[in-house]
């Protein structure tokens, strides 16, 4: 069932994140590294990224197994890639498709006017405009969470099935089917812990009212 395959991987909501102030700009940064080593794809092989390096639109991007990285594009947003990923940054700032392969992307999004921003696997698309989200793979990769922190997010199936994820709600997709007809309330999933979702504890309070740690930046 969708519902367990994102317990599993322990897919958690960011609350009421504040959107970043942005300008124009092609090229982003590492704004922190933690845990853990951040490479990109240098033709065959992979070179280490430090704190305060640039980062390009189009390059591809894996995390360790314990790392932890925020990187930041004026223009676009900051993401937040969690322990084991692999994601290609997208490549036009006004229809900003990042691809992930593996792993864990969560996404503080403020495109410019008029502009989109998507996160995109194998199993579905997650489209937003002006909003903060993240997706996480499941098991084997078999099964992708949304999870909505702000305003609204469409989720597209392969099949072109599509939901309207509002704001504290998360949908599991599981590969080969459609997109499930209904969202599920995330903040229950805060209590929870083990595989990807630790890194979100590293911003949250887990409580009966889930909150952003005073210095989760």
């Amino acid at each position: 069932m969708p519902a367990i395959a994102c317990r599993r991987l322990a897919c958690a909501l960011l609350l009421a994140l504040p959107l970043l102030a942005v300008a124009a700009d092609e090229t982003g940064k590492v704004v922190s590294l933690r845990g853990g080593a951040l490479e990109r794809q240098a033709g065959a092989a992979w070179e280490a990224l430090a704190e305060g390096q640039a980062v390009q639109m189009g390059e591809r991007l894996r995390t360790g197994a314990g790392a932890v990285a925020v990187l930041e594009y004026p223009g676009v947003g900051r993401f937040v890639m969690g322990p084991a990923s692999e994601i290609e940054m997208g490549r036009n700032p006004r229809d900003f498709d990042t691809a992930m392969n593996r792993g864990a992307l969560w996404m503080q999004a403020q495109p410019a006017a008029g502009g989109r921003a998507a996160i995109s696997t194998p199993i579905a698309v997650a489209g937003v405009r002006g909003t903060a989200f993240s997706m996480v793979f499941g098991e084997g990769e078999q099964a992708v969470c949304a999870c909505t922190c702000e305003g609204q997010v469409e989720v597209r199936g392969v099949d072109g099935s599509l939901l309207s994820v509002p704001r504290g709600q998360y949908v599991a997709v599981d590969a080969g089917k459609a997109v499930p007809a209904a969202t599920t309330p995330s903040a229950p999933l805060l209590a929870q812990t083990g595989g990807v979702f630790e890194f979100c504890h590293t911003c949250h309070e887990v409580s009966a009212e889930p909150r952003l740690k005073p210095d989760w930046r």
